[in-house]
C-alpha cells in the first residue's frame, strides 16, 4: 500500500511539475503512430467465423483443391417478363457475357449454358451429337421450361421451382499462389507439431508463410472488392428489366466490409455526438467537452496507427472498437475531472499546481485498477477458439492500456496550463444519487427481495440459451445479403454449403473390383473404383434420396442426380453396368465435368454429395441436423466412422457455434476468479470481496437471462457481452468502496459515509455510467445484428451495475459492517 501511493505521489508530482514535457513526449508517440496510419487495414474473409486451428477448416480446404472448387458470386434474377421468352432469354445472354468480360471472372454458368435433354426427350446413345440448350431455334420453349421445374439437376439450382427466378453462377479465377501458401503453412505445422523440441528454423519459416498468406490475401482483397464494385455496376444496368439480387460468400466477404468502415464511422460520430451533448448538459463549460474528447479522439488516433503498426486486423467483431475506446477514455477523464471540482470546492486557496497534483494522486490508483479489471475482462476473451474474438479482446487491452496513460498524462498537463476554475453550477445529478442513498437506508428488505427476484430469473433465463441461430439472421431484412439469401433459402435450393464425403471401405481392392466387372469392361473405361457400379450407386442413391427428405436440407446434388436422369432417359428402368460404363464414355466432356469430376474422385473410390442447408428453417437446429445426419449414414446406411466425413460451411460455422458456451464459461470464469483477486489485493478482505463481486454477478446474470428469457442465442458478439460487462461495471464498486472506505474512516458512521458517497463518487459515477449507456446505445443502429445485441445488452448490464452499485452495494455494506463497529458520537 506504501509503494502504490508512493508511486501515484511520485507519478502526480511529475505529471503536475512537468506539463509540457509531458506533452512533448506524448507528441512523439502521435507522430510515431501516424506513419502507421496507411498500415491500418480490416479484414472480413471467410476465417473470421471459423475456429483457430479446426481440423474441419483444412479437410475442407483439401475437398475443395480435390473437386477443384473455387468461389463464386451468384447473381439473381426475376425478370419483368416470362423467363423462358425470346426477349429475356437475350437479355440473360448478354448479361452472362458481360460478367465473362470483367476481369477476375472465370466463367458463368446459367440456364442457358444447360443442355435439354426432355425437350423432347433424347436416348442415351443420342447424347454425345444433339446436346441443345433454350437458346436454339428449334426449342419449344414452353417444353424447356416444364424440363426446368422438373428437372433434378436444374430445378432449384439454375431456376426456381416455378421457373420465374433464375441464378447465374460467376466462377471467380482461381488463387493457386494463396491456396499453394496455405498448403505449405500446414506442411510446416504439421513439422512443427511432429518435432520434439523447438526448433528456430521451422517457427521463423512459418512467420514468413504466414507473412505471405496475408500479402496475398490482401492482394485477392482488393481485386475481389473491385470485382464486386465492377458486377454491382454492370447490374445497375440491368434493373429495368426485372428484380436483381447480387450473393455468395465472396460478396458477403465484400459487404462485411463496407459494414466494418461504416460502423468505425457511424459508431464513432454517434457516440462523440453523445458524448458533447451529455457532457455539456453535466458540466456546461467549454473546457470540461473539449478536454474529455480531445484525450479520446488522441488515444484512438495513437491506437489506430498503433494496429497498423502491428498489422492487426479490424474485423466485424472488432469493428466498435473505437467507440469502447472514446466510451473508456471519456469515463476516466470524468473521474478526474469530478474530483478535480471537488477538491477545487474545498479549498479555494490551493494553487492549481497542487490541485491538480491532488487530483491525480487520489484518482491514480482507484482509476489504475478499473483500467486493470476491463483490461482483463478483454484478455479473458483469448480462451475463445474464434480468432476475431481473440484479435478484438488483444486490440482492447492494448486500446485501454493507452487510455489510461493518455487520460492520466493529457488531461491534466493540459488542465496544469489553464486558469483554475470552480464547478459553480447546479449539480442536477446530486438529487438523483441522494435519492439512492435515502432509498437504500430506508429500503434495505425490499432490495434483498428484488435481489433474489432477480437472481431467480438470471438463473432460469440462463438454463434456456442456446448458440443455435441462422446466419441469415445476422443481417437487417433491408440489406442486399438478407435479400439474396432469402431468395437463394426460399426459391433456389438453400444457401449454407454442406458436403458428405462417401469412402470406399478400407478393405476394398481395387483388382478385386475389377476382376468382378471384367466382362463390363470397355477400352476407355476405368470402371475399378469402388462407387462406379449399380450396387454402390444404389447405395449412394439412398444416402442422396435420404437428405433430399430433409427438412432442413435444400437442394442435393451429387452422382446419383446425374444416374437419376439418365434413368429417365432410359424409360424409368435401373442402369445396368453396360449403361454405366456407355454414360461415362458417352457423355461429352463438358457434361461429364458437370455431372461426374464435381460428385466423384479421379480413382472412383471417394463421391461427394453437395447439399445446402436452408438458413430460412425455423428453429433449425444444426447441430442436430448434423448429428441426424451422421447417424443415419451409419445406422440406416451401414457406413464405418472412418468411411465419411461432413464438410462444408455449414459444419465449420457448427462447430464456431458449439464452442461458444466453453468460450463464454471461460471468459466469465478467468474475469470472476481475477477480479476477485484484484480484489483481495486492493481491499485485503475477503467480506470487502464477496460484497464487492456480488452487484457485478448480478448483472451479469441478469444480461444473460434476459438473451435466455428473450430466445436470443448467444453469437460471436454476444458472448463478449458478460465478461466486458463485468470488466467495466466493476469500475463502479471499486470506486465506491474506495470513496466509503475513506468516508468512513473520517466520519466513523456507516450512513454518513453512504451519504457522503453518494454524493461525491456517485456523482462521478452516475455521469460515467450514462454517458456509457448512452455511448453503447449507438451500436443498435448497426446493419450487423450482433452488434445491435452487443450494444442493447451492454447497456442493460451497465444499467443494471449502476443500480446495484448506488442500492445493494450500500446496502450490502450496510447490512455487514466491513469496516468495523461504528463509533459513537
Amino acid at each position: 500500500m506504501n509503494k502504490s501511493n508512493f508511486f501515484s505521489k511520485k507519478y502526480a508530482r511529475l505529471v503536475s511539475s512537468y506539463p509540457v514535457q509531458v506533452l512533448l513526449v506524448i507528441f512523439a508517440l502521435l507522430v510515431f503512430s501516424m506513419f502507421s496510419l496507411s498500415n491500418f487495414k480490416l479484414d472480413a474473409s471467410s476465417d473470421s467465423l471459423v475456429l483457430e486451428g479446426d481440423d474441419d477448416l483444412k479437410y475442407y480446404r483439401q475437398i475443395n483443391s480435390d473437386y477443384a472448387s473455387s468461389d463464386f458470386l451468384v447473381v439473381l434474377f426475376k425478370p419483368n417478363e416470362e423467363l423462358f421468352s425470346k426477349q429475356v432469354i437475350s437479355v440473360v445472354r448478354s448479361l452472362s457475357d458481360s460478367l465473362e468480360d470483367i476481369n477476375g471472372v472465370s466463367s458463368v454458368l446459367s440456364y442457358l449454358d444447360a443442355p435439354l435433354l426432355f425437350s423432347p426427350k433424347m436416348s442415351l446413345t443420342e447424347l454425345a451429337d444433339n446436346l441443345r440448350t433454350i437458346e436454339d431455334d428449334s426449342i419449344d420453349l414452353a417444353l424447356a421450361k416444364e424440363e426446368f421445374k422438373s428437372s433434378a439437376l436444374y430445378s432449384e439450382l439454375l431456376s426456381s421451382k416455378d421457373a420465374k427466378i433464375t441464378a447465374l453462377q460467376v466462377s471467380l479465377d482461381a488463387t493457386p499462389l494463396y491456396d499453394e501458401a496455405v498448403k505449405e503453412r500446414y506442411e510446416i505445422i504439421k513439422l512443427i507439431e511432429e518435432s520434439s523440441a523447438s526448433d528456430s528454423i521451422l517457427n521463423q519459416s512459418l512467420k514468413v508463410v504466414n507473412k505471405k498468406i496475408q500479402d496475398l490475401s490482401d492482394q485477392e482483397t482488393i481485386k475481389r472488392d473491385k470485382l464486386i464494385r465492377s458486377v454491382r455496376s454492370l447490374l445497375e444496368d440491368y434493373k429495368s428489366q426485372g428484380s436483381i439480387y447480387l450473393g455468395g460468400t465472396a460478396m458477403i466477404a465484400s459487404d462485411m466490409i463496407s459494414f466494418i468502415e461504416s460502423d468505425l464511422l457511424y459508431f464513432g460520430l454517434g457516440v462523440l455526438t453523445m458524448f458533447v451533448l451529455t457532457l455539456g448538459i453535466v458540466f456546461r463549460k467549454f473546457r470540461w467537452i473539449a478536454l474529455p474528447l480531445g484525450c479520446s479522439f488522441l488515444v484512438a488516433l495513437f491506437t489506430v496507427g498503433f494496429f497498423g503498426w502491428m498489422d492487426w486486423r479490424v474485423t466485424v467483431v472488432s469493428s466498435n472498437f473505437i467507440s469502447l475506446l472514446l466510451i473508456i477514455t471519456i469515463s476516466l477523464t470524468i473521474h478526474l475531472i469530478v474530483r478535480y471540482q471537488e477538491l477545487a470546492s474545498k479549498d479555494s486557496l490551493i494553487t492549481q499546481r497542487e490541485l491538480i497534483k491532488n487530483t491525480v494522486q487520489q484518482m491514480f490508483k482507484p482509476c489504475l485498477y478499473t483500467a486493470l479489471t476491463t483490461m482483463i475482462a478483454f484478455a479473458s476473451l483469448a480462451v475463445s477458439d474464434i480468432k476475431p474474438v481473440i484479435d478484438f479482446g488483444k486490440m482492447m487491452v492494448a486500446g485501454i492500456f493507452f487510455a489510461f496513460i493518455f487520460s492520466f498524462t493529457i488531461l491534466p498537463s493540459v488542465m496544469g496550463m489553464l486558469e483554475r476554475t470552480l464547478s459553480d453550477e447546479k449539480d442536477f445529478s446530486r438529487g438523483m444519487t441522494l435519492y439512492f442513498s435515502s432509498f437504500t437506508e430506508n429500503n434495505g428488505k425490499s432490495i434483498f427481495i428484488i435481489t433474489a427476484l432477480l437472481v431467480a430469473i438470471a438463473f432460469t433465463g440462463i438454463s434456456k440459451l442456446t448458440v443455435e441461430n441462422r446466419f441469415i439472421d445476422y443481417f437487417k431484412t433491408s440489406t442486399e445479403i438478407y435479400k439474396g439469401m432469402e431468395i437463394l433459402d426460399t426459391q433456389l435450393g438453400g444457401t449454407s454449403p454442406l458436403d458428405i464425403i462417401l469412402e470406399a471401405p478400407i478393405s476394398f481392392s481395387n483388382e478385386e473390383q475389377e476382376e468382378e466387372f471384367d466382362d463390363f469392361s470397355f477400352e476407355d473405361s476405368s470402371s475399378n473404383g469402388y462407387w462406379w457400379n449399380t450396387i454402390s450407386i444404389n447405395r449412394l442413391e439412398g444416402v442422396h434420396d435420404y437428405l433430399n427428405e430433409l427438412p432442413e436440407i435444400g437442394k442435393v446434388l451429387s452422382v446419383a442426380s446425374g444416374i437419376k436422369v439418365a434413368e429417365e432417359l432410359n424409360d424409368g428402368e435401373p442402369l445396368s453396368e453396360l449403361d454405366l460404363a456407355l454414360v461415362k464414355n458417352m457423355l461429352p466432356e463438358d457434361i461429364k465435368k458437370t455431372l461426374l469430376s464435381s460428385y466423384i474422385s479421379e480413382d472412383e473410390n471417394q463421391v461427394r454429395i453437395s447439399a445446402r442447408v436452408l438458413e430460412s428453417t425455423e428453429g433449425l437446429n444444426r447441430n442436430e441436423l448434423l448429428e441426424n445426419i451422421s447417424t443415419a449414414l451409419e445406422d440406416k446406411f451401414n457406413f464405418k466412422e472412418d468411411e465419411y466425413r461432413l464438410t462444408g460451411l455449414a459444419v465449420l460455422y457448427n462447430n464456431m457455434l458449439q464452442s461458444l458456451f466453453s468460450s463464454l464459461i471461460g471468459t466469465l470464469g478467468i474475469v470472476f476468479g481475477v477480479i476477485s483477486l484484484m480484489f483481495l489485493m486492493l481491499f485485503r478482505s475477503f467480506s470487502l470481496t464477496a460484497i464487492g463481486m456480488v452487484p457485478n454477478v448480478l448483472a451479469a446474470g441478469v444480461v444473460l437471462g434476459s438473451m435466455g428469457w428473450l430466445s436470443i442465442p448467444l453469437d460471436i458478439m454476444t458472448i463478449t457481452v458478460a465478461a466486458i460487462s463485468v470488466g467495466m461495471a466493476v469500475d463502479n464498486t471499486i470506486h465506491y468502496i474506495f470513496r466509503f472506505k475513506s468516508e468512513f474512516e473520517a466520519t466513523g458512521n456507516y450512513g454518513q459515509s453512504m451519504l457522503n458517497s453518494h454524493r461525491t463518487i456517485g456523482r462521478a459515477m452516475f455521469y460515467t455510467s450514462m454517458t456509457i449507456i448512452l455511448g453503447f446505445m449507438v451500436f443498435m443502429t448497426s446493419n450487423f445484428i450482433p452488434s445491435v445485441y452487443f450494444g442493447f445488452f451492454v447497456s442493460i448490464a451497465m444499467i443494471m451495475a449502476l443500480l446495484g452499485a448506488l442500492t445493494l452495494l450500500p446496502q450490502l455494506l450496510l447490512t455487514f459492517k466491513p469496516f468495523g463497529k461504528e463509533e459513537n458520537y
